[in-house]
Order: C-alpha cells, then structure tokens, then sequence
C-alpha cells in the first residue's frame, strides 16, 4: 500500500493491520515514515514481533523499529538485491 499522509479509510487501514499481521516481514520503501498513515503499520509490526526492514536515504521515523535499515537511493539499492538474488543460469 502507498500513503502520502492523507487520511485513510477506516476499512482500507483494517486491511493494512490485517496484511501486516500475516506478513512475514513488513518492508519500507522509500518513505521517512514522518506522518502515522504509514508509520502505524510498522508500529504494528513491531508490537507483534514481525520483522521490519527500512530501504530509504537518511533516518525515518520507524528505524528504532526496524530489524534492518539500509540507508542508500532506492533505485540502485533494488536494482543490487534483485541482481543478488536472481537465480543464477
């Protein structure tokens, strides 16, 4: 899901806090996590024990949160792991 700071409806964050209890792990992309609408779900997470990873440049609200952080451009940083984990052939 994206969010930029707007509110939110109520049944699409029920959906979001319900994805988020299934995931195996919660992945920020590029986002500061500055306003709650996004910030919330890595709470959420957090409280419940679901690993977070951070992939954004410079410190964001959920890094104390966050299993991993990796501060670096986002293009460059997808563009690496994918390579790294394309099957090799």
């Amino acid at each position: 899901m994206v969010f930029f700071g707007e509110n939110v409806p109520k049944p699409r964050v029920e959906e979001c806090y319900a994805l988020t209890e299934r995931a195996g792990l919660l992945l920020v992309l590029g986002s500061s996590l500055t306003v709650m609408s996004g910030y919330r779900f890595v709470r959420h997470a957090a409280q419940r024990a679901i690993p977070v990873a951070i992939v954004n440049r410079g410190p964001t609200r959920g890094d104390a949160d966050a299993l991993l952080t990796l501060d670096a451009p986002l293009g460059p940083a997808l563009t690496t792991l994918l390579a790294e984990s394309a099957p090799a052939g």
